[in-house]
């Protein structure tokens, strides 16, 4: 479970593993007094509507109703409009968006407003885009069942470059914008705690326990019998690899920021941190199956960036 709070509308920000069956979606605001039109939720490819947004949810104060559709290649589908005046001036609202197998399911305070049939695939979106009259508490990302099952099968997309993610929580979990390909790169800057024991970077293949993961950089202050030491492994079918420990230092202190930097090769990972190569790690797996960024563990996270 990951929660967003606070929210500035406009919003942007990737969704935690991707949308995938199960995943929940809680959006807890408020219409302000002076709203007169409403405001869009939309779950899209990228860090904006155009060209491809899965699902477009636009609740119309002035016109009483709810419209939905979907865009595809810059362009408006078919508008379903459900008639209804489901949210309030001034009053806080409880939206909840379900991913079912074949429609998106859509509650405002508990009471069902719509079903929306899947008019692309649902994997397709990556963020939620927030605009318009409104104020957003919160949103919560839930991710029910196997999350990633059917994202990792799809081919990869086009190299997507997301904004800024700013003192996203730990754990961490968020889809890669356009997958993993040679020329990607992730940044993740963060602090340590001040009595760490250990936290990990996984590239992994979906957002459940048990994901194949590629690269797991597992940052050890103080675990087991490991001191000020850095393992790099790889996970397939639940079974670990072999571990690689070599660096000639440690970068990491606690308390004290540091910026990573992953780049993707197309033999190799090599990770940078301080502007300094620390590892370079061969690929195991297809390096396109990692299609989710996991963090957890001894850290606060102040940014990640896909690039």
């Amino acid at each position: 479970m990951t929660t967003i709070s606070p929210v500035v509308v406009p919003y942007t920000g990737a969704i935690p593993g991707g949308v995938h069956q199960g995943l929940e979606i809680e959006i807890q605001g408020t219409v302000p007094h002076y709203a007169h039109q409403g405001f869009g939720v939309n779950l899209c490819q990228g860090p904006q509507k155009e060209p491809t947004t899965t699902l477009h949810f636009n609740p119309r104060l002035n016109e009483h109703c709810v419209v939905l559709n979907h865009m595809q290649n810059g362009g408006w589908g078919g508008e379903e409009r459900k008639p209804g005046q489901h949210f309030h001036k001034g009053k806080p609202f409880d939206l909840r968006i379900m991913v079912k197998p074949q429609m998106f399911k859509i509650k405002v305070n508990g009471q069902l407003v719509a079903d929306f049939a899947h008019r692309l695939p649902k994997e397709t979106a990556q963020f939620i885009v927030i605009e318009g009259e409104v104020s957003i508490n919160y949103i919560k990302f839930s991710a029910g069942g196997h999350g990633g099952g059917g994202a990792h099968a799809a081919p990869p997309q086009p190299a997507v470059g997301g904004q800024p993610i700013y003192n996203p929580p730990v754990p961490f979990t968020s889809g890669i914008p356009g997958g993993l390909a040679p020329g990607r790169m992730i940044s993740i800057s963060g602090v340590p705690h001040a009595n760490p024991s250990r936290f990990s970077v996984n590239l992994q293949s979906g957002t459940y326990d048990g994901s194949d993961v590629a690269l797991q950089f597992d940052v050890r202050f103080r675990f087991g019998d490991s001191v000020n030491t850095v393992v790099r492994n790889h996970c397939q079918a639940g079974g670990w690899g072999q571990e690689e420990r070599g660096a000639s230092y440690f970068p990491f202190m606690p308390n004290a920021n540091f910026d990573m930097l992953i780049l993707v090769e197309p033999q190799a990972f090599k990770v940078a941190v301080n502007n300094q190569h620390f590892a370079e790690f061969r690929h195991r797996l297809p390096v396109h199956a990692a299609n989710t960024l996991n963090v957890s563990g001894d850290v606060r996270l102040t940014q990640v960036r896909f690039q």
